[in-house]
């Protein structure tokens, strides 16, 4: 008997909890206006969603300021919760004659980018480590110098222009996610899976490329003195070494080697 009421409760709070998670839909008034604040809290990361703009930079202040339709100001959430800021809108805003929110932001180490939204930055930003999430159609168009290491994790047909100056600096990337970055650093790994896409220049002294299931990498600008290369792939790979390479292969891809290095072929089948 308690089995069947807990089956009946469940049933019957399921649809109000679907219609409770469904945004209102609104349009801009075309009244563009610009208003700012300051943002309390301690927090290290930011999560944007729900197709904003996003502009950062860093500051010795947390504060934003939004550009937007004069009814839509108070659909715009900017909000600390656990540590997080959060930037995401309570309705779902379908016409806007200007939609931008701009952070001044102290420090962050952690971005989240989801629902077609898109974080860029105007100017170099310079921080001490950072990881980026991308999911959801998310996008990025960044210039980066960080102290530490740096990661970028691609997903869901994400997309990214990057230019960044790490210490050390992994990329992950799949199900046809696509970026197209300049890279310094000492010490790189690049994961590619499920057709994602990346062309890649810059320098890096040692890098691991891994590629799977029709990803295509355009590395042959990214210059590299020893490279490891692991392919279960069916795309034209191209890479650069001066010093070494090593090649592990499977599948039907064409591998471009440039720079004249030492080939070690470690299996080709």
């Amino acid at each position: 008997m308690k089995t069947i009421v807990l089956i009946l409760i469940l049933l019957l709070t399921y649809p109000f909890n679907l219609q409770a998670q469904k945004k209102e839909k609104v349009k801009g008034d075309k009244e563009v206006i610009t208003t700012s604040g300051e943002i309390t809290g301690d927090f290290n990361k930011l999560e944007v969603s729900n197709n904003l703009l996003v502009e950062i930079q860093t500051a010795n202040r947390n504060s934003y300021v939004l550009t937007t339709d004069q009814n839509l100001a108070e659909e715009v959430e900017v909000e600390v919760r656990d540590g997080v800021l959060r930037v995401y809108t309570r309705s779902k805003i379908v016409k806007s004659k200007k939609l931008h929110l701009f952070l001044n932001l102290i420090n962050i180490e952690e971005i989240s980018i989801k629902d077609d939204a898109v974080v860029e930055t105007s100017s170099k930003l310079r921080l001490d480590k950072i990881d980026l999430y991308l999911n959801g159609s998310g996008e990025i168009d960044l210039d980066l110098e960080i102290n530490g290491e740096a990661t970028l994790s691609m997903n869901d047909n994400s997309k990214g222009k990057l230019k960044i100056d790490a210490r050390n600096m992994v990329v992950n990337m799949k199900n046809r996610s696509d970026l197209k970055a300049d890279i310094q650093t000492e010490d790189l790994q690049v994961i590619l899976s499920k057709s994602a896409d990346a062309k890649l220049e810059g320098k890096a002294s040692n890098v691991l490329f891994n590629l799977e299931g029709s990803s295509n990498l355009n590395a042959k600008k990214l210059k590299t003195q020893t490279a490891v290369l692991n392919s279960k792939n069916r795309s034209d790979i191209y890479v650069d070494a001066s010093k070494t390479i090593e090649i592990d292969a499977e599948g039907k891809s064409k591998i471009y080697v440039y720079g004249n290095p030492d080939i070690q072929i470690k299996g080709f089948t």
